[in-house]
């Protein structure tokens, strides 16, 4: 199934037959500037005009249960979010994403610009959060305590809630185990009636402090404990930014200009692990220097990547993809993913091009 495929997308969708869990978009985002791989500069409506066919193609390859992700930057992003609640519905929208793609000073600009955009939607729009894997917890050292309670190590998170909402039953005092008895501050309320309370007490997952004198907290067990809901934020330290990307390229390509607009591992790996599970399909009809398709083949997803640039399959993409599955690329997630190699790969030239190729076999 994993594809490497030189020509038009919208072209190459038309002939795809679907199954798609995460269609990534990194088109590119009309900034008026002429980079060393692409000229990025068109009439706003042009590329709009360019734009919605395309989205539609691959938002019509998706799952039930999969998700669009479009990755944009302040340019267009404003005009493009517009053109997919138009194209899509308003009820496909699940959430932007804000990544922090740079953290150093650009002292050129009015601004320092620090900051990309992926606009996420999916065909079952809030019901999205069925599908959606969260993210692996990341607790800091003295997170869990371990007393000898034979349910294992665990933590406390609190019983006072926001009492805009909140019925009576949640409004009442408790006796804590020191005697003193607190009620919930001014403007808050119980988290749980005081039934709900008073069988949490039974069950021992109440913890009021070592002296028995704090405000009651309901303890939460490591063995129960779930990953997190991904959140809209996305720093550099979780995701990777711009410089490590061009890192990344500067190790898979020594010597060689890297790709002009890379992505890091790291992003697209967080971005996977979301939207999708072992052995999905995931597709990026702009595929660049093939991040995606490295990620997803080394995280053990099925890849489609579509590339309109000769030049640029040849240069970055394939070789790139060669060393994933060779086992020579090592840099990126390869270590976090227990990546040494493995897979195959299918590269399909456009039709009119395919005698000037000579792909490897």
């Amino acid at each position: 199934m994993n594809r490497l495929v030189h020509g038009d997308c919208l072209e190459v969708m038309g002939g795809l037959a679907g199954g798609v869990r995460l269609a990534y978009l990194d088109p590119p985002f009309n900034t008026g500037e002429r980079f060393a791989d692409f000229h990025d500069a068109m009439d706003r409506r042009a590329w709009l005009a360019a734009m919605e066919p395309r989205l539609l193609a691959a938002w019509a390859l998706l799952r039930e249960d999969g998700s669009l992700w479009v990755h944009c930057d302040d340019a267009e992003q404003a005009a493009l979010r517009v053109l997919l609640d138009d194209a899509l519905g308003r009820d496909a929208f699940v959430a932007t994403v804000v990544w922090q793609r740079r953290y150093s000073r650009e002292n050129r600009r009015a601004f320092s610009t620090a900051h990309d955009y992926l606009h996420v939607y999916a065909p079952s729009g809030a019901a999205f959060k069925h599908h959606r894997n969260r993210l692996e917890r990341n607790d800091p050292p003295g997170t869990w305590r371990d007393d000898g309670d034979p349910r294992g190590p665990w933590s406390t998170v609190s019983l006072v809630a926001q009492g805009g909402h909140a019925t009576r039953s949640q409004f009442y005092a408790i006796a804590l185990p020191s005697g003193r008895v607190v009620e919930p501050p001014p403007g808050s309320c119980w988290r749980v009636t005081r039934e709900r309370y008073e069988a949490l007490v039974e069950a021992g997952l109440v913890w009021c402090g070592t002296g028995g004198d704090n405000v009651p907290r309901r303890k939460v067990f490591l063995a129960d404990a779930q990953g997190l809901v991904p959140s809209t934020w996305w720093t550099h330290e979780e995701a990777g930014h711009n410089a490590e990307a061009s890192a990344e390229q500067r190790r898979l390509f020594p010597g060689a200009r890297p790709f002009s607009t890379p992505k890091p591992e790291r992003l697209m790996a967080r971005v996977i692990g979301i939207a999708t599970d072992p052995g999905d399909l995931v597709l990026d009809p702009f595929l660049g220097s093939a991040t995606t398709a490295a990620v997803a083949h080394k995280l053990g997803r099925e890849w489609i990547g579509i590339e309109a640039s000769a030049a640029t399959v040849e240069r970055y993409a394939e070789p790139r993809l060669r060393a994933v599955v060779d086992g020579s690329d090592r840099g990126g997630i390869s270590e976090a993913a227990g990546w040494e190699g493995g897979g195959a790969f299918e590269l399909t030239w456009r039709a009119s091009e395919a005698a000037a190729a000579c792909p490897a076999a």
